[in-house]
């Protein structure tokens, strides 16, 4: 695509999220691009043209992502691993968590990426992995340094559009002790005969709004996400439920730790959501406190990026049962050193994602899939969780790919 400037020169320089051209000299040719439009303008490298292209990068569904992610693995000539779920998608067809290895198997840090542990938010965390490992970054890795990239940890939900596993399980709240007896979250009660009615139509929706927005009100915005979010395990058929033992995508997790990730000095582990936070917006969140050891190393290698809930500071309630804290169970009684992150890009506001998830969980409950109600509510959860815009995924992208470098520049700084 012609930028309307036939010849220019141009500096490279670097932005907290993104990289861009500074023209500091162009000929007399009239400038009709609103890219460009004078001398001395800073502006993103991308053109219409170029988000397109990253726009192609995010995938259409779980099969699509599937094949991308693959295509771009070999490109980058990763070594592939298939670990089958025994469940099958919407049309029938099997699916599967893929993992793409990059770098040396005796390299002691190893940069651990993960995908749609929140199935639907899967499409996000493809779209990045699929555009990285096509770029050619991934060849001039340091040879102390080990990619795992995970693509579909929650297959079964990235394909039918579903947030939580085939067991009705939240992943991210599946990784508690479950030799111990599971946290309580007695609010959580109170509240859910307003979160599972028996019909979902107008009068209910209301009905269910008007009691969520008075628990809110009675006690606080945050109270009512925490209470909602933070994970429940009394209620099997509820939001956010736990599980009482380790589901089948949990037991595949450390199946793919066992056998890709042990042995490492150094685990850099980025768990990929969406749904909190603004528009667009990549938040790094980890459970540490700022001025903590791992915080400062945090802080140094993704330049004061770091958000800890327990602070205050991140649009994520404090959680149990977290894929990151289930590794760091597992290491625990090695030499092994965890860095563990989740990387948060925002959608739309709370109301608007928590309403299709609650909507997703009454359909699979007590709905129909094939009813033209069920189809509109996965249109609205797919739409909450993953804006199919092109501006959203150019964000994701540009930030995602930041983090990715940062990540790497980060461990290859380890003695």
């Amino acid at each position: 695509m012609a930028l309307g400037v036939d010849r220019c020169i141009i500096r490279r320089n670097s932005h907290p999220f993104c990289t861009y051209d500074k023209i500091i000299g162009t000929s007399n040719t009239p400038v009709n691009s609103g890219r460009f439009r004078s001398a001395g303008q800073r502006q993103p490298v991308w053109s219409c043209s170029a988000e397109m292209f990253i726009s192609h990068y995010f995938p259409t569904d779980y099969e699509d992502g599937r094949t991308k992610f693959r295509a771009a693995a070999e490109k980058a000539n990763a070594d592939l691993h298939v670990y089958g779920a025994n469940v099958r998608g919407p049309e029938g067809n099997a699916v599967t968590t893929d993992v793409a290895l990059i770098g040396q198997k005796d390299a002691p840090y190893v940069l651990l990426c993960n995908s749609a542990t929140h199935g639907v938010e899967g499409f996000c965390g493809s779209g990045i992995f699929s555009g990285f490992l096509d770029s050619g970054e991934t060849q001039i890795l340091p040879r102390k340094i080990r990619l795992v990239f995970i693509h579909a940890l929650n297959c079964h939900g990235y394909a039918w559009l579903r947030r939580v596993t085939e067991e009705n399980v939240d992943l991210n709240r599946n990784f508690i002790d479950h030799n111990q007896p599971p946290p309580r979250n007695t609010e959580y009660s109170k509240l859910h005969p307003f979160i599972l009615p028996d019909v979902w139509d107008a009068r209910t929706i209301s009905k269910s709004t008007e009691e969520l927005e008075s628990y809110a009100s009675k006690t606080s915005t945050f109270k009512l996400q925490s209470v909602l979010t933070g994970g429940q395990y009394d209620h099997p058929d509820g939001i956010f439920y736990g599980g009482r033992k380790p589901t089948k995508s949990h037991r595949r997790f450390m199946e793919i730790v066992e056998n890709h990730v042990v042995g490492a000095e150094h685990i850099l582990f980025l768990d990929w959501h969406t749904g909190l936070g603004p528009y667009g917006t990549g938040e790094l969140i980890g459970m540490t406190r700022p001025g903590s050891h791992h915080g400062d190393r945090v802080n140094n290698w993704f330049s004061h990026g770091l958000e800890a809930p327990s602070e205050g500071q991140s649009p994520s309630a404090p959680l149990t049962g977290t894929i990151g804290s289930g590794l760091r169970r597992f290491f625990a009684e090695t030499e092994t050193e965890i860095t563990s992150l989740t990387v948060e890009f925002g959608t739309y506001p709370v109301r608007d994602v928590l309403m299709p998830l609650i909507a997703d969980n009454w359909l699979h409950a007590k709905g129909n899939l094939e009813s033209d109600q069920g189809r509109s509510i996965k249109k609205q959860i797919r739409k909450a969780l993953f804006p199919d815009e092109a501006d959203w995924k150019e964000l994701v992208w540009v930030r995602g790919r930041q983090i990715l470098r940062r990540g790497i520049r980060g461990l290859a700084t380890l003695e």
